[in-house]
């Protein structure tokens, strides 16, 4: 034996015929692109928008926990 005996294969590194198996990596139509269309409805955010406002409200929340402990 060459002591490789508890190794597993990957479930979709070989071959076979699951359910994916035909399709491109794009998918169809419902995929994660339409969301970053020009005529997507709704508020269009870029990432660095989304990253400051969501450290912002970390650092705040950090701010408020340290306010409360001061203040009993």
């Amino acid at each position: 034996m060459s002591g490789r005996g508890n190794t597993r294969r990957r479930a979709g590194a070989g071959g076979g015929g699951g359910p994916g198996a035909g399709r491109a990596a794009g998918g169809g139509s419902s995929n994660i692109l339409q969301f970053y269309t020009d005529d997507s409805p709704g508020l269009q955010v870029g990432p660095t928008t989304v990253l400051v406002a969501s450290l912002s409200f970390v650092g705040i929340v950090v701010l408020l926990h340290i306010w409360g402990k001061f203040r009993m």
